[in-house]
């Protein structure tokens, strides 16, 4: 009800007062005993010479009968007229009404206000003032079409029916105001009403409401707007600022969001993130805002909820925060490479045009353009896309200038702060070396980087001409659109803008649906994109404050997401060698998927997928966890948590390299997780490849804190049990394998010295059997002794010398080192054969003391044996094993017969024959040994000294020209090296007997033999003799002279 008084005389200024009055109305009581309020609003023109005491008197003197009563009266707006318009202003505790703001924007920030015409009212209303919007739901109530219509019959019966009820309690709060329903919709029936109200407690409307709900059996949904205040910083504020946005209410109440629509009519919850920190009391929140851009720019509202009640009410504010934006600037000059190549003129000029594009913006830039070494902007030019708004100006460049040129524009917002781009114009010069243009590169300068924009994609391409003027490889940075939408939305999350719940699902299934062909992500850039999308999700999801966990669906997606960035077809899209200064690509790979599983809600189940597999396992008291992965079992010990196992393929291949280690990954990374903590481990890996013999295996984890491989606190069951690791921390695991087998200490300085001195021995024996053949040789039996000694030191001196000859791989042709192991496979078995050869001799000597064989029989007998079988086996061999290629015959690497494990290689064709012979031989000594037992004949009892020294001697003197110290060969292959001091022992005695066994040969077998000492000491003092002798001659010739 509007009252208004008007006592205006013609000649005379009026002074209008606008009032609010409340009536409590006692006559209309609701429960509780609670009186009814209404709001009315008058208006009181008056003469502007009336003193204000004598208005207050008049406004005092205001009354109603009871039952109704005047509570509160108030003056709100304060009119003059002036000329023909109106200057108002609100009294203090009032703001302008909403149609005052809508009708004239210009004063709502503002107390006084100067309207058009005297006609209007325009009217204050309190600072408190609070408009409710809300929906009620009446279950069961059917809904007819008729509700549609505001004329209608039905609409207006239910309308008659619940706006009274609605009144009745609403009324009863105080400067209630007025409440009208505006419509009915579907749902059982939807009933909206708006209601204003000049102040409310927010407990008491909660109250009012539930007890509407009782009365009606419904729900109710309320929003107000005023019960909330909220203050933006006055804009527009300085772009990269820090600000603050606050939200207060006067009762304790539950922050619940805050909503930013931008003007892309775009809408995001707004979280704490990297950008953005929420801070929420019981009767604030807060945002505080990092770097104020273009992105948190728009409409911010807060929103909170009751405490104690269960009724739904979103207690809202609503503020605009303004930014004065700064442009990303993209610029380019056409030509990139202006061409003065085929200029003969050097005065010529070039025509460039360059251009600075940004995205469409309602910020009302300056522009300006600087320029260095070209000639003044010819004209300047401004285009709107669809995409952003282009700034543009041609020019010229020299063709005879030593300076590079350079263009600037530079952008500046209304508070003056600037952003600037430059873009350097190489000329070719009539000197200049340039690459050719090729496809759709044109001509570029050496040394430079050509630039060229995608067509099917974000970003750019870029192309480096080499100092030799020779183009280089391309490198794309051209990001599918799907994925980088993808990346913007999940880079919103990071920063804040967006909830983490809300938009974790849609993120993940679109990531599942870009990555599901692998032939459109065949890039690095796409890949590099998609590993990004899940490294900035797993961040936001651990700045969330809330905490949040992956369901099952999009735990799913995000793995299915993984899965396929690791097929096989994308491995030359991951970054080969990763700059060490950065974390690399496929790091980020596995801290995300890692993160993510973390923070996922993980049953006991398995999750499998091509190339990831997850497990978890349900803790159970004393009892250990097994998770299987791919075929590797991991067990851990008891644990209160859930025990969550990943099995990645390939992902070993992409982490960095060992840098210090001569070792390639031989397993698939396995990274176990128990939520917080850490727990004996022990895996059980299945090996990519087989190890090869002597070959050392580390059992690793993935050391985030230094970025490489770590063994720290993980240990290697050795070759009993080589794909078992034990860890005493959980991390992310596998296993790296030696190139090359293990070397032990000085290994190789014993062998090259023990062969050196076994080459000069074996020359010493075959001297000393030219020097003493006629003295010993005297018999058939001694005949053949000797021959085979003589062949035997041949065969061994060959072999010795190939041995040193191919010590050194690298540094020989490589069908050198195909003849240097034919040579030694050949000499060496030849070596053993003549030594099986003098072994059957010794033993039929002894079997058969009075039966000698004929020389003719034995020297056929032995050449066919120690020459015809060796050669036979290598023939076989060497056409056996592809005629002797290289990595099937023999490996390049030691220029020696291959091991390919149990009886597999062409080792073999060495290690059988020679360890029959070895065999043979040692029946041979034992026969020899049992002789030396047996009484002689002449002597019944014999001293029990002398049979031990016989025997030590025949052991002593026969086991190297027997080849008894190779025994030890066996052991070497029996023993792998990597397991330990037992491998080592083995090793060396198996080379020092061997590397010197022509120094041992001659001790044994020439210094050894009594017969051969005497000779060599009867050539010796002949010669001593015949010397003294010729000696004496001269002095007594010399003397008769």
């Amino acid at each position: 009800m509007i009252l208004s008084r008007e006592t205006r005389k013609r000649g005379y200024k009026m002074k209008t007062f606008i009032l609010l009055y409340f009536l409590g109305l006692t006559c209309n009581k609701v429960s509780a005993n609670d009186n009814s309020t209404k709001v009315y609003y008058v208006v009181l023109r008056t003469e502007a010479s009336i003193p204000d005491n004598v208005t207050d008197a008049i406004l005092k003197s205001f009354r109603m009968d009871n039952p109704v009563s005047v509570d509160t009266l108030k003056v709100t707006t304060d009119c003059v007229p002036v000329q023909n318009k109106t200057l108002c202003k609100c009294t203090p505790g009032h703001i302008w009404s909403v149609a005052v703001c809508q009708s004239s924007p210009d004063c709502c920030k503002q107390k006084n206000c100067t309207f058009e015409t005297t006609k209007t009212n325009p009217m204050c209303l309190p600072e408190t003032r609070v408009t409710v919007t809300g929906q009620l739901n009446i279950p069961g109530e059917v809904y007819f079409e008729s509700y549609s219509n505001p004329n209608s019959v039905e609409y207006q019966t239910l309308l008659g029916k619940l706006l009274p009820m609605l009144k009745r309690v609403y009324s009863t709060l105080n400067s209630f105001d007025d409440i009208r329903i505006t419509g009915f919709s579907r749902g059982s029936v939807i009933v909206a009403f708006e209601m204003n109200l000049n102040n409310v407690l927010a407990d008491v409307l909660a109250r009012k409401t539930a007890e509407l709900e009782k009365i009606l059996n419904s729900t109710f949904t309320l929003e107000t707007a005023g019960v909330v205040e909220i203050t933006v910083p006055e804009g527009p504020v300085k772009y990269d600022s820090n600000q603050s946005i606050l939200c207060q209410t006067k009762d304790d109440m539950k922050p619940i969001e805050w909503v930013l629509k931008r003007s892309d009519n775009k809408t995001f919850d707004i979280t704490t993130g990297t950008d953005a920190t929420v801070m929420p009391t019981s009767k604030s929140t807060t945002i505080y805002l990092k770097h104020a851009t273009e992105i948190w720019e728009g409409l911010y509202t807060c929103v909170f909820n009751p405490i104690s009640s269960n009724v739904t009410i979103n207690h809202k504010a609503s503020a605009t925060l303004d930014i004065a934006l700064l442009p990303q600037i993209d610029i380019s000059s056409t030509p990139q490479f202006p061409d003065c190549y085929k200029i003969d003129n050097a005065n010529s000029r070039i025509f460039v045009r360059v251009q600075c594009e940004i995205k469409n913006s309602t910020e009302n830039y300056t522009v300006t353009w600087n320029s260095t070494n070209t000639e003044s902007p010819l004209n300047e030019q401004q285009d709107v896309t669809s995409n952003g708004i282009i700034y543009r100006i041609d020019t010229t460049v020299s063709c005879n200038s030593l300076r590079e040129p350079a263009v600037t524009c530079t952008f500046m917002n209304i508070l003056s702060q600037e952003k600037n781009a430059t873009v350097n114009i190489p000329v070719i010069y009539s000197n200049s070396k340039f690459c050719q243009a090729e496809g759709a590169w044109s001509n570029a300068k050496a040394d430079y980087t050509a630039v060229l924009k995608c067509k099917d994609g974000i970003g750019k391409t870029q192309r480096r001409c080499s100092s030799n003027g020779v183009w280089e490889e391309e490198i794309s940075n051209c990001v599918n659109v799907d994925l980088h939408d993808i990346l913007i939305d999940s880079q919103n999350l990071a920063i804040g803008l967006g909830s983490v719940e809300k938009n974790s699902a849609n993120i993940f299934s679109r990531l599942k649906s870009s990555t599901d062909k692998s032939e459109t992500i065949n890039t690095f850039a796409n890949v590099n994109a998609s590993v990004s999308i899940l490294f900035t999700m797993n961040n936001a999801i651990n700045a969330s404050q809330k905490l949040y966990k992956l369901n099952k669906g999009q735990l799913q997606d995000a793995l299915i997401s993984s899965s396929n960035l690791l097929d096989s077809s994308l491995e030359k899209s991951w970054s080969p060698k990763p700059d060490r200064a950065n974390i690399s690509m496929a790091e980020k790979y596995l801290i995300s998927v890692e993160g993510l599983v973390i923070q996922s809600n993980v049953e006991n189940t398995t999750y499998q997928h091509t190339n990831i597999e997850l497990n978890g396992c349900e803790p159970q008291p004393e009892k250990h966890c097994e998770n299987k992965v791919f075929n590797v079992t991991v067990i851990i010990g008891t644990s209160s948590m859930m025990v969550k196992t990943i099995g990645f393929k390939s992902l070993s291949n992409y982490l960095p390299k060992p840098q210090q280690t001569d070792a390639d990954p031989n397993s698939i990374v396995v990274s176990t997780t128990i939520g917080q903590g850490s727990s004996d481990i022990s895996i059980d890996f299945q090996l990519i490849r087989e190890r090869p013999r002597n070959h050392k295996i580390q059992c690793v984890y993935w050391d985030f804190t230094k970025r490489q491989w770590s063994d720290e606190g993980c240990k290697w069951s050795g070759p009993e049990n080589e794909n078992h690791c034990e860890c005493n921390h959980l991390s992310s695991f596998t296993t790296l394998m030696s190139k090359k087998p293990e070397n032990l200490p000085y290994m190789k300085e014993i062998t090259y010295v023990g062969l050196g001195i076994s080459i000069v021995s074996l020359l010493s024996c075959l001297v000393i059997e030219c020097i003493v053949w006629k003295s010993v040789v005297k018999s058939s039996v001694s005949y053949c002794r000797h021959t085979a000694h003589i062949n035997i030191c041949l065969c061994l001196l060959i072999a010795d010398c190939s041995f040193l000859a191919s010590a050194f791989p690298d540094k020989i042709p490589e069908n050198w080192c195909q003849i240097f192991v034919v040579i030694k496979h050949l000499c060496y078995l030849s070596m053993f054969f003549w030594m099986l050869c003098l072994s059957i001799m010794v033993l039929h000597q002894m079997i058969f003391m009075f039966h000698q064989m004929s020389k003719k029989f034995c020297l056929g007998l032995c050449f066919s044996v120690g020459y015809c079988c060796p050669l036979l086996i290598v023939f076989i061999t060497f056409i056996t094993y592809n005629s002797g290629q290289k990595d099937y015959y023999y490996t390049s690497e030691a220029c020696w017969l291959i091991y390919g494990g149990f009886l597999k290689g062409s080792i073999f064709a060495f290690i059988l024959p020679v360890g029959t012979i070895v065999v043979i031989n040692v029946f041979c000594m034992l026969v020899v040994i049992i002789r030396l037992l047996r009484p002689s004949l002449e002597v019944n009892t014999k001293d029990e000294k002398e049979v031990a020294k016989g025997i030590l001697k025949a052991v002593v003197l026969l086991t190297p020209i027997f080849g008894g110290t190779w025994i030890f060969g066996f052991f070497v292959l029996m023993f792998d090296i990597t397991k330990g001091p037992i491998a080592y022992l083995v090793n060396y005695a198996f080379t020092l007997l061997n590397a010197f066994q022509g120094l041992f040969i001659l001790l044994t077998a020439y210094f050894g033999e009594k017969p051969i000492r005497v000779a060599l000491l009867k050539y010796f003092n002949l010669k001593v003799q015949s010397a003294v002798s010729e000696s004496s001659k001269l002095a007594s010739t010399m003397k008769t002279k």
